[in-house]
């Protein structure tokens, strides 16, 4: 009996270095929860790669549409501000000042024919008010037939003085005027629309940024 129970402390006893260590011989029941344990880390690793991998995909869209949307506003803009098609030029200091006041006086103020203008003058400034409203809005645009109504009314009554001419025109006026308020609404509603969509889409991506940078 004697070998046999030296053979069983030798097994039973730590390892030398173990021993300095600190480290105690693993118990039956650690031994048994390990594969368990080890089955759980495998399973949360799968499962953050996948997230991962799902995050970065989601980061890739948000950057390709934010990238797009800003090469196709940029490229818009320049072509309005080539053609001037909807008075955006007045904040371009390359318009000549006659131009820029043609489109202020179309887009916010009120067009109009200055008594101290002589004839020839009258009839110029009211074809060039025509020619510019005409050549910046299409055929669809909600405004060109008030506004076009209008400019006629001025061309065609270009000779009276504008005490005259205003009760003539002042309808027509009002009318054009309705319609440019209800377009910059519209236009503000929805810049106010968009920046609220960027911002959420933003914050969105933010947070799976963060939440990314958290697995790795």
């Amino acid at each position: 009996a004697g070998p046999e129970v030296e053979r069983h402390l030798e097994r039973a006893a730590p390892h030398p270095v173990a021993a300095i260590l600190g480290f105690r011989p693993a118990s039956p029941e650690f031994l048994a929860m390990a594969p368990a344990d080890t089955s759980a880390s495998m399973r949360y690793a799968e499962f953050a790669k996948q997230e991962i991998t799902f995050i970065e995909s989601e980061l890739k869209d948000w950057f390709l549409q934010r990238r797009f949307s800003m090469e196709r506003n940029l490229a818009l803009k320049k072509a309005l501000d080539d053609s001037n098609f909807t008075g955006l030029s007045m904040s371009n200091p390359a318009v000549p000042p006659a131009q820029m006041a043609l489109w202020a006086e179309l887009v916010q103020g009120k067009p109009e024919l200055e008594d101290a203008l002589g004839s020839n003058a009258k009839q110029m400034k009211a074809e060039m008010y025509t020619k510019t409203f005409k050549d910046s809005t299409d055929f669809d645009h909600p405004c060109r037939v008030p506004g076009s109504q209008y400019l006629q009314c001025l061309s065609s009554n270009f000779k009276d003085t504008r005490t005259i001419r205003e009760p003539k025109c002042v309808s027509l006026f009002s009318t054009f005027d309705g319609c440019r308020k209800n377009v910059l609404q519209q236009q503000s509603q929805a810049l106010e629309s968009s920046l609220i969509k960027q911002d959420i889409a933003d914050r969105r991506a933010k947070a799976l940024f963060e939440r990314r940078m958290t697995l790795i």
